[in-house]
């Protein structure tokens, strides 16, 4: 047999040729332009628009070798047809426009179209299918919609209304936004689910639900410059800043910061060691190798996770109503933000420890405590202690922040000069603050290398 014979395929079937890349741009155009007329003309009709739609689709990807089973066109048909008539059923008796709440739900239905191409391509998926379908996709639902926009069915995201004269153009992009994202999530689910892959439907996902974020909270990039200038006014009032001012009316100006600043330190000093004491028990109790048995298991694993479902601004508002404005009710909100903190850490670190030295220790007849605390913590003490700074570096900018509700401490001194608007003021705390964590962060950062 010759190296030609050899190369030959077994099969006798001869392979296909590559779609050529201008075949590729023809059929995105004839895709993209077939579905936007038929939609035009159907967008009413929800799902004759989307079997319509799924019709050109399949036709095209046909033309292009890339679908030829009448099995796969049925199904994309259908679910064309599902899709579409989700999107206008969503949407059907509505008063007036829509705005954003509503026109999410509607157009999520073009992730059933998707799934449907997806399995028609689960043989021939290339990047440049994968492209052709999501381009023709918004092609296709973005032209109807527009179409729709001007019969009043669609209103802009979040019902924002745009300045006369600033972006019109990219104003009238803002109503078929919400489509576009459902169908560029179709076109990822596609590529997921042809690839056997789940990170572009991840990637996907997350592009959509932050660009609705963005929208959902109205955020504006136009007008985030457009008020730059007053930014820069504010911004005026920081600098320079000023390092004494008086206690009081009519007493000299001081240095005031200092003790403010020595109480925050005391706080987290305070909340740090009660949390990690705190937490140690616990944290054995709660992992599988060292927990006695089950009850206790679940019941410190309950704690837990309801601690930490607490802020430390929560705490900090829980206290301050308990025992009052001071630094106590702070140091006893750092001590449960510690305990919180600690005991996960802790406890993941001794799920993943030896098993062999615990197994020793209980053949020569050691007692529980005992078990823990001659196999177990030698194993996780390294870690027990990085976790102790690192809580530590975090209790000095919480007790900054739990300040601000009057837990004593540096943040109770900012929220009142920033009340009275003293931005100089705040700025010189803000300095403060600002060299005092990242000097603490870097000796911790030392030491923590050193133990781990």
């Amino acid at each position: 047999m010759t190296a030609i014979d050899a190369a030959a395929p077994v099969s006798g079937v001869r392979p296909q040729e590559p779609t050529s890349s201008f075949r590729f741009v023809v059929g995105a155009i004839v895709m993209g332009v077939g579905a936007a007329i038929v939609g035009a003309a159907t967008l009413g009709i929800g799902w004759l628009w989307g079997a319509a739609t799924a019709g050109v689709v399949y036709g095209v990807l046909w033309w292009l070798g890339l679908a030829r089973s009448p099995i796969d066109a049925g199904i994309m048909v259908i679910a064309g047809a599902v899709s579409g008539q989700w999107f206008v059923a969503v949407l059907d008796g509505r008063a007036g426009p829509v705005d954003i709440a509503e026109t999410t739900p509607a157009a999520l239905g073009f992730v059933v179209f998707g799934a449907a191409v997806a399995w028609a391509l689960r043989h021939r998926l290339t990047v440049a299918a994968a492209a052709l379908v999501t381009v023709s996709w918004a092609a296709a639902v973005a032209l109807p919609t527009q179409y729709g926009v001007g019969l009043g069915i669609l209103a802009d995201l979040g019902r924002r209304e745009l300045r006369e004269g600033v972006l019109q153009v990219l104003g009238s992009s803002f109503f078929t936004m919400v489509p576009l994202l459902a169908v560029l999530f179709a076109g990822s689910l596609t590529v997921a689910l042809a690839t056997k892959r789940a990170a572009p439907a991840s990637v996907g996902l997350a592009v959509v639900m932050s660009v609705i974020s963005f929208n959902m909270i109205e955020f504006s990039v136009v007008e985030l410059f457009t008020q730059a200038s007053q930014i820069g006014d504010l911004a005026k009032e920081f600098w320079p800043p000023t390092w004494t001012w008086p206690k009081t009316i009519g007493q000299e100006p001081t240095n005031v910061i200092i003790d403010p600043f020595i109480e925050t330190l005391q706080i987290a000093v305070v909340g740090a060691t009660l949390g990690c004491l705190m937490a140690l028990p616990l944290a054995f109790m709660a992992a599988r190798p060292t927990t006695p048995d089950e009850p206790t298991y679940w019941g410190a694993k309950s704690f837990m996770n309801v601690i930490r479902t607490i802020p430390d601004l929560f705490w900090a508002i829980i206290f301050t109503a308990a025992v009052g404005f001071n630094a106590f009710a702070g140091a006893l909100a750092m001590v449960f933000f510690s305990l919180a903190i600690m005991s996960k850490l802790l406890s993941e670190t001794v799920d993943s420890i030896e098993l062999g030295p615990l197994e020793a220790a209980r053949a020569t007849g050691s007692r529980h405590a005992q078990v823990i605390q001659y196999a177990a913590l030698p194993q996780v003490l390294p870690n027990y202690v990085a976790y102790a700074l690192y809580i530590f570096e975090l209790n000095v900018r919480a007790s900054v922040v739990i300040g601000i509700v009057g837990a004593g401490g540096i943040g109770r001194l900012l929220n009142e000069q920033r009340n009275f608007f003293q931005w100089d003021r705040v700025m010189a705390i803000v300095i403060v603050i600002f060299v005092t964590v990242i000097l603490i962060e870097m000796v911790s950062i030392l030491i923590r290398r050193r133990l781990v």
